[in-house]
């Protein structure tokens, strides 16, 4: 997965504003006492060709890949269509009336409207596209002894966010600027599945309405192991803060990037901005071997 600049950014409703508001580095440890330990240990350090991406809060190429990785790894679950998350996303990031439209196309089709197909890709790039807001979806199918087939989409966005639009377009790429930001993940990847959960949970978090609390529970319940999704509640009700984050509030933008060690992928997050100190924290999430699901995260800097 990888991205480059991005072309819009939304100030951050909830900017921390010290640093004491962020996490605890362990389950039952306060974020008070955290602040009070020793200095934090250095970021984790990842191989020089370590794969990342990054997602800035209100970018229309970050929310759009945000709600196409995490529907993938919905549509793609080892154990069957996790419709309920599913569901939560088409619900937050299409509009009530495009959402009807893409239902009437489906009944029509027999085809999942959002992917335009009846399977699930691979791979997927998403590209700004010429407006400011719209992206370019590209879609691939198959891979080893299959053929590779590529799919096209221009989604369309509002101006307050939700998407009015999606459309296949011809093979050849539509136009875009020549620094396009671009973001691109694949299925099996720990680092695209962690930017996919990280990406869409602060969407959630963060939605112009207030917080959507469907698709954040949605998101943890497809993403977590059930053991730790146990721990992290526990973790939250001693802390008064939110277990996926480490915080308090909602970062202005965040990378998710390749860790130091097999089965892990390492988060960094900023909070505040423009009149408000910039925070950073920087968390390790450990992955359950077996599932791939999130089975630890935890604080290992903050700045």
């Amino acid at each position: 997965m990888s991205s480059n600049t991005h072309t819009r950014r939304r100030p951050g409703r909830r900017a921390a504003v010290a640093a004491g508001l962020l996490l605890a580095v362990g389950l039952g440890v306060s974020a008070q006492a955290t602040a009070q330990a020793a200095p934090a240990p250095a970021p984790v350090q990842a191989s020089a060709a370590a794969r990342s991406v990054t997602g800035y809060n209100g970018d229309v190429v970050t929310q759009i890949a945000d709600f196409y990785g995490a529907y993938v790894d919905a549509k793609d679950d080892a154990a069957g269509p996790d419709s309920a998350l599913a569901k939560a996303l088409r619900a937050h990031y299409l509009t009530p009336a495009f959402a009807k439209q893409l239902a009437a196309w489906e009944r029509t089709n027999r085809a999942d409207g959002v992917l335009r197909g009846q399977d699930v890709p691979v791979e997927w790039t998403v590209t700004q596209g010429t407006t400011g807001l719209d992206a370019v979806v590209t879609l691939t199918y198959g891979g080893g002894e299959s053929l590779t087939t590529t799919t096209r989409l221009v989604v369309k966005q509002e101006p307050a966010g939700g998407i009015t639009d999606i459309r296949v377009t011809s093979t050849a790429r539509p136009k875009a600027p020549a620094a396009a930001r671009s973001v691109s993940g694949r299925t099996g990847d720990s680092v695209t599945r962690v930017a996919d959960f990280y990406g869409a949970y602060v969407d959630a978090k963060d939605a112009p309405v207030g917080p959507d609390t469907a698709l954040a529970i949605a998101l943890r319940t497809h993403y977590l192991t059930p053991a730790y999704a146990k721990r992290l509640a526990a973790w939250e009700r001693t802390n008064g803060a939110d277990g996926v984050l480490r915080a308090q509030n909602v970062p202005v933008d965040w990378t998710v990037t390749e860790g130091a060690r097999t089965g892990e992928v390492a988060v960094t997050h900023a909070f505040g901005g423009g009149e408000t100190p910039t925070v950073t924290t920087r968390l390790v999430v450990r992955l359950d071997p077996a599932s791939g699901d999130v089975a630890d995260i935890r604080t290992v800097g903050a700045r």
